[in-house]
C-alpha cells in the first residue's frame, strides 16, 4: 500500500515528431450530439486523427434527424474537420428515409448552419426522378435543394 502512495500518477507523455503528425489517433469512435429533445445526430468512424488545425476521419458515417424528422445518413471514405465545416473527400452516399439519394465525390456540410454543398458534379434519385448536376446547395433543415446545370429524367408510369 505504502508503494501506491508514494508511485507518481500515470500520465501521457507524448510528442510528436516534426512535420505532420497526428496528436492523437482514435479508433472505432461513436460522438453523439444530444438535445433536450433526444439524439439528434451519430458519428460513426473507423479511425480519427487529431490534428493541432484540424481532424481526419476515414470510412466514416454521419446519421442526422432533420425538423421533419426525415433520417439522413452521410457515408464517405474521407472526411477533414476544420473551423465547423466537415469535408467529405471521397464516394460520398447521401440517403434519406423518404427515398431520396444523392451521390458524388465531394462534399461539404457546415455544422453550425446544417448546409450541405458540392462544387462538384453530382447524382440525384428520387423513386421514378433521376437528376444530375454540376453543384448544388442543400438546406438540410428546411429540406430545399438548389442546383446548377440540372438535367433530370422523370418516369412516369400510366
Amino acid at each position: 500500500m505504502v508503494f501506491l502512495l508514494t508511485k507518481n500518477p500515470y500520465a501521457l507523455h507524448y510528442k510528436p515528431k516534426k512535420g505532420e503528425q497526428p496528436s492523437i489517433e482514435l479508433f472505432d469512435v461513436k460522438d453523439y450530439e444530444i438535445l433536450p429533445t433526444g439524439i439528434n445526430s451519430i458519428v460513426f468512424s473507423k479511425k480519427v486523427e487529431k490534428y493541432k488545425a484540424y481532424d481526419k476521419f476515414y470510412q466514416i458515417d454521419v446519421l442526422y434527424k432533420d425538423k421533419l424528422n426525415l433520417i439522413s445518413t452521410l457515408i464517405s471514405d474521407k472526411a477533414l474537420l476544420r473551423d465547423s465545416i466537415l469535408y467529405f473527400t471521397e464516394n460520398v452516399k447521401y440517403t434519406r428515409s423518404d427515398d431520396l439519394a444523392l451521390n458524388t465525390q465531394s462534399v461539404q456540410y457546415n455544422l453550425k448552419t446544417k448546409v450541405l454543398s458540392s462544387k462538384t458534379s453530382f447524382e440525384l434519385i428520387k423513386k421514378d426522378m433521376k437528376t444530375i448536376g454540376d453543384s448544388f446547395i442543400y438546406q438540410m433543415q428546411e429540406g430545399i435543394i438548389e442546383a446548377k446545370n440540372v438535367k433530370s429524367t422523370i418516369r412516369m408510369d400510366k
